[in-house]
């Protein structure tokens, strides 16, 4: 039996591993993983790692930290189903795996293309290591490219793939680009850099089938106004689903992720989740938030570990989130889709600027390209007056530029 059961090696499953030890807790700690390598580092897969042809996984922590740290890690294990009642987690071969107190840090999946759309699965999407190697092997051999959805992980596919000289044709049912994510006048700087790199772009495009012709050897994308890419290659990016399943099947709560307290505790007194999997309680909110983010995995990771320890629980931070899209690095903070006018610091020409986005006069996001210093800055003002921001910067903004 284990005192505390961690399902899912991700970010912050080993986060709340390191987090309770941190945090001087002295019970037994086993971390389950369905993967067969040493839990690595995800947010590269779709960046650096499909670029470089030599490249190798980050763990997140050496083999070393593990023992040192009294953590039993269970590598190639996938976990089917929780008993609450009885406290225990069933893996596939039907062993169980008794716990104290669980963590579910099941990370999400890859949302897929309906099976009336894609029947056969030819669609690739990105998500694990196992997908980047399928990947990349099509990849090395494809001249052209079709990627569904137009968001931050189809866009860096897309520029990794303009790089290395390929065709590559980005189809979004949206009218823009990275809608969810960053600002119009962004994803406006953005596409015109890939226009000229050669990309092409379908918006406002539904997809009827994906179909492998084998007789040609390539693939097929129908859209729903007639027109056919043809591609060596097609892949899916329609963002992420929480791995909420094993929750719902337990009869815990969820809605677009386990539904968990702002101190990570479920439905059930034993149970609590953490990071792409969970959705938290947010009190200034007064709704359930999903991040799909490293940082805010890590500060939920040590959340969770002062709520079980009794230490005192670190300060909130506002999640961050970067995109690197060949020389193009897109940092972000707060939340892009509540503002309610713009201002822009710097000229876009230069290739590094910053878009600032106000809700009722205060500032509650920062979006910057190339900008690194600037985002540290402008981060740490989220919160601040407009007024109070333009002194502190010494900057006059333009008078407000509403939506």
């Amino acid at each position: 039996m284990s005192d505390i059961l961690v399902i899912g090696a991700s970010h912050s499953g080993v986060a709340v591993a390191a987090a309770l030890r941190g945090a001087k807790y002295d019970g037994s700690i086993m971390l389950v993983t369905e993967e067969n390598v040493l839990p690595y580092h995800r947010p590269p897969l779709s960046k650096e790692a499909l670029s470089k042809d030599d490249y190798t996984l980050t763990p997140l922590r050496p083999e070393t930290f593990y023992a040192s740290n009294r953590i039993d890690l269970i590598q190639a294990v996938k976990i089917v189903a929780l008993n609450l009642a009885e406290s225990y987690a069933l893996s596939e071969d039907g062993s169980r795996f008794p716990y104290g107190r669980l963590i579910l840090a099941c990370g999400a999946e890859p949302r897929r293309l309906p099976k009336s759309v894609d029947a056969d699965g030819v669609a690739h999407t990105l998500r694990t290591h196992d997908d980047l190697t399928g990947l990349k092997a099509r990849l090395a051999g494809a001249k052209s490219v079709a990627i569904i959805g137009g968001g931050l992980i189809g866009m860096e596919i897309a520029a990794m793939a303009l790089a290395k000289g390929r065709d590559v044709t980005v189809i979004e049912a949206g009218s823009r680009l990275m809608e969810r994510t960053v600002s119009k006048s962004i994803a406006n700087y953005v596409l015109d850099r890939h226009l000229n790199q050669g990309l092409h772009v379908r918006f406002g495009a539904a997809v009827t089938t994906v179909v492998r012709d084998g007789g040609r050897g390539i693939d097929l994308v129908t859209l729903s106004d007639g027109e056919q890419i043809e591609a060596d290659i097609v892949v899916v990016a329609i963002g992420a689903a929480p791995h909420e399943n094993l929750a719902r099947d337990a009869g815990l709560e969820v809605n677009n992720g386990i539904l968990v307290s702002e101190i990570g505790r479920s439905s059930h007194p034993a149970v609590y989740a953490v990071g792409d999997c969970s959705a938290w309680y947010d009190p200034v909110l007064g709704r359930h938030v999903r991040n799909e983010a490293v940082n805010p995995g890590q500060d939920q990771a040590k959340i969770v570990a002062a709520a079980i320890t009794g230490a005192s629980p670190p300060p909130k931070r506002l999640p961050r989130y970067w995109s690197h899209q060949a020389a193009i690095q897109i940092q972000m903070s707060g939340e892009v889709n509540g503002a309610d006018m713009e201002a822009v610091l710097n000229a876009p020409a230069s290739g590094a600027f910053s878009v600032l986005g106000f809700k009722r006069d205060r500032l509650v996001a920062v979006q910057t390209i190339n900008a690194p210093q600037q985002f540290g800055k402008l981060h740490e003002m989220i919160g601040m007056d407009r007024d109070a921001l333009a002194a502190a910067l010494d900057v006059e903004f333009p008078p407000p530029h509403h939506h």
